[in-house]
């Protein structure tokens, strides 16, 4: 329903403003083929005044009639368009107007008097012609708006076909972003999305990163010590926070709470990959699962990462 009244509201418009257009250019090109035959009426009766004979009033001669009239009606018979009559010359006029013509008056002046010449002239605004352009205005609006209906549905199509394959692709540039200087997390492609974390949680879990990378087949379980080295680099970031100007009270200690560290880090992230679900195994610290001897298997170490798949800002 919707599809079929802007469908008719198109053609409507375009062809009332193609319609508009063309009888504008008609109208003022009839006014002027009209004043070009007054034109050339009145140079015609210039050349045949002096032999006319005209009332005049200052030798009281009352003139002719019937041979101004006939002369009248000689030069309409004459004339190559119906639209354009002599009416009148002088006082002499002829006996019928047709009140659907207008009135145009001209004036010629002889070396003794001014003669005024009347002109009936008729400017129609629809002709049977013009039924024809009528037609093919109507044809033209009803192709212009089919053009642009289809062409909207094809713009439609190619976003909607767009949208569906930008989210069928994967997501292979996304890259994880850690900025010591605002101590916040996200994601390269969508800077809206910057979650901030504590210094403890921060530092650990760039420490395990760096860790991973450097050591993809050791395995971290709650249940052992944290390595040296993961301490280390934890640590050292820690000191980059402070060389940075964040105010830190006191170093923390990475060793305790370690649940509750990876825990933070983890709520973080499922914030960030929430529109990133196939790069969780690259970037989420597993969970144990289960109990007794299942999660002491359990390591929260980050197989997957890579060199290439993290950005540190403030590094």
């Amino acid at each position: 329903m919707i599809k079929n009244k802007q469908f008719s509201i198109i053609t409507l418009c375009v062809f009332v403003f193609s319609l508009c257009i063309f009888k504008v250019s008609t109208y003022f090109k009839q006014l002027e083929s009209t004043e070009l035959v007054i034109a050339q009426i009145e140079k015609r009766i210039a050349l045949d005044l002096p032999r006319l004979d005209l009332t005049d009033a200052f030798l009281k001669h009352s003139g002719n009639h019937e041979e101004i009239t006939h002369y009248i009606k000689l030069l309409n018979n004459e004339l190559p368009t119906e639209k354009v009559k002599v009416y009148a010359i002088a006082d002499v006029m002829l006996s019928s107007q047709d009140l659907s013509f207008k009135t145009v008056i001209k004036w010629l002046t002889t070396n003794d008097q001014s003669v005024s010449i009347t002109f009936l002239t008729y400017t129609p605004l629809f002709l049977l012609s013009d039924l024809y352009f009528v037609i093919a205005f109507f044809v033209v609006a009803l192709l212009f708006a089919r053009w642009a209906d289809v062409i909207k549905y094809s713009s439609r199509r190619y976003l909607a076909l767009k949208k569906q394959k930008e989210q069928l692709l994967p997501k292979n540039n996304a890259r994880f972003e850690i900025d010591l200087k605002n101590k916040t997390l996200g994601m390269n492609e969508d800077k809206a999305i910057k979650i901030a974390l504590a210094n403890k949680p921060l530092c650990f879990y760039l420490a395990l990163i760096e860790f991973c990378i450097d050591n993809p087949d050791v395995t971290l379980n709650q249940n052992k010590d944290v390595p040296v080295e993961l301490l280390e680099l934890a640590n050292k970031y820690f000191y980059r926070l402070i060389e940075l100007g964040h105010t830190i009270r006191k170093r923390p200690n990475f060793t305790n709470s370690l649940e509750k560290t990876l825990s933070e880090i983890r709520a973080a992230l499922d914030e960030i990959l929430s529109e990133y679900p196939e790069l969780k195994d690259k970037y989420y610290p597993p969970k144990a699962h289960g109990e007794g001897s299942r999660s002491r298997l359990h390591s929260y170490g980050l197989v997957n990462i890579k060199a290439d798949d993290i950005v540190v800002i403030g590094k």
